[in-house]
């Protein structure tokens, strides 16, 4: 994957993330509960990334290495939150929806990161909030 532009991986990453959450739902009307449902999936999740990883792993920052204890520990919260959600209603309201956590992290990016935000970005971002709103009504 290292040798894959970041062009090519984002469209890699958008063609997977369509088709799971798909799979997501399917699986989630399946299993009623949301727990077993975030716990399987997970599970797979790990397996695939440590497979991958594995021949690569460094740890040459603490703070770094804890920074990705806590994302994991948030990761796994907001996938029991997202199954719950997806649970309850229609793949195409729940993940348009769920999408709107961009708004977070670039205003926390912004915030601090010390990201710039010009007015092509501003436009995008308001464009995807358009689209999501267009989906999800």
């Amino acid at each position: 994957m290292d040798q894959l532009n970041w062009r090519t991986l984002i469209v890699i990453y958008i063609a997977i993330s369509g088709i799971w959450g798909v799979l997501a739902k399917f699986a989630s009307d399946r299993i009623n509960n949301p727990y077993t449902m975030s716990l399987v999936a997970v599970t797979g999740a790990w397996l695939v990334i440590a497979v991958l990883s594995v021949p690569r792993l460094t740890f040459q920052s603490k703070v770094g290495v804890l920074a990705a204890g806590v994302c994991g520990c948030l990761g796994g919260l907001s996938i029991l939150l997202f199954y719950a959600a997806l649970r309850q209603s229609l793949a195409s309201v729940i993940i348009p929806l769920s999408s709107l956590y961009i708004i977070v992290t670039i205003l926390l990016s912004y915030i601090f990161l010390g990201e710039s935000l010009n007015l092509k970005q501003l436009t995008g971002i308001l464009l995807g909030l358009l689209s999501i709103y267009l989906l999800a009504s």
